[in-house]
């Protein structure tokens, strides 16, 4: 293993690391900032630290968005509100482990997305895998018995979410129609967009909610710093680094560890996970990981699936009746 590989699989792990703390970081900002007020001060500050890393390495010009705004404020909306407050306000209703999993299903989800779009079907055991992924979901949910969840329901927490990936997923696989626009200008100009979007939802949303004050701000200032420099802007440069070095048939497997490590810090925090859990935890990775073998082996690779705030730019090209995804660095 060369330098430059080890350190993209360093970054995929730091990546991985950071997405699995963010779950139980956030709630815990939850008893002074609502699951909207979180997102819309997170990515505040993600999209200043953004914008200002544009401006050096493109120059000022770069932060003008151009005549496609429009079509950048849609996307960031669906990407980056749809995705985040879907997540936040998932996880104000189900635990954080439980959230990291649904998230972990995000190349499954894009291959299912790309089916729609491209109408190409995934082979059947992509369907086969992908319902051992959702029968494990439902065992951790069920405490290790899925049928618990036909009879208790899935609660609020996990349709949510799972409603955020597909937006996310939308997002990413969209953003070969940018191809004029550099990864780093794409994703700094949808995070503007998307994060006036978020301001505008959550003062529609919390209207007659009292008003936050600085002394909310500040009792989780280390929360939203987390969440906006490790979680977002860092995550998204190591994770960009690690599909690119790796490629996304190798990147897309550090997704995979970030349930593992919420669980571990719930585990730390005292919350012992129980055999049923487990099982379904390490039932559900083992069929997302053959979901990406088996697409792997046909020749549809599971795409890139970019951190939960930026994307990797991607090329479609057809080659022999197959679709190429290319990875631009």
């Amino acid at each position: 293993m060369n330098r430059s590989t080890s350190l993209a699989a360093i970054g995929g792990l730091a990546t991985a690391m950071a997405w699995g703390g963010m779950f139980t970081i956030a709630k815990t900002a939850f008893s002074h900032l609502g699951p909207f007020q979180l997102t819309a001060a997170r990515f505040i500050v993600a999209t200043v630290v953004f914008m200002a890393i544009l401006a050096l390495k493109e120059g000022p010009r770069a932060l003008i968005p151009g005549r496609r705004a429009g079509a950048l404020w849609l996307l960031g909306t669906i990407g980056f509100t749809g995705f985040n407050m879907l997540m936040y306000a998932g996880l104000a209703y189900s635990a954080p482990q439980t959230i990291s999993l649904v998230m972990a299903t995000l190349p499954m989800v894009t291959l299912f997305v790309l089916w729609a779009r491209t109408r190409k079907r995934p082979g059947g055991l992509v369907f086969l895998f992908s319902a051992v992924a959702l029968v494990g979901v439902a065992m951790v949910l069920g405490n290790g018995n899925p049928a618990a969840v036909l009879q208790g329901g899935l609660g609020q927490g996990v349709p949510l979410t799972f409603a955020g990936v597909v937006a996310w997923v939308i997002y990413t696989t969209s953003r070969s129609g940018f191809a004029e626009l550099s990864m780093l200008r794409f994703t700094a100009h949808t995070c503007l967009l998307g994060t006036l979007s978020i301001i505008a939802l959550t003062s529609v949303l919390t209207w007659n909610e009292p008003p936050v004050t600085v002394g909310d701000v500040v009792a989780v200032i280390w929360q939203i710093l987390y969440m906006a420099l490790p979680a977002t802007v860092l995550a998204v440069l190591t994770w960009n680094q690690a599909v690119a070095i790796l490629g996304a048939s190798n990147g897309v497997l550090f997704i995979n560890l970030v349930p593992i490590t919420a669980f571990t810090i719930e585990a730390i925090r005292g919350h012992q996970p129980t055999g049923g859990e487990i099982a379904g935890v390490a039932l559900t990775l083992a069929a997302l990981l053959a979901v990406n073998l088996v697409a792997r082996r046909t020749g549809k690779g599971t795409p890139p699936v970019d951190a939960p705030e930026a994307m990797a730019a991607l090329d479609e090209r057809s080659a022999s009746g197959k679709t190429v995804l290319v990875v631009r660095q």
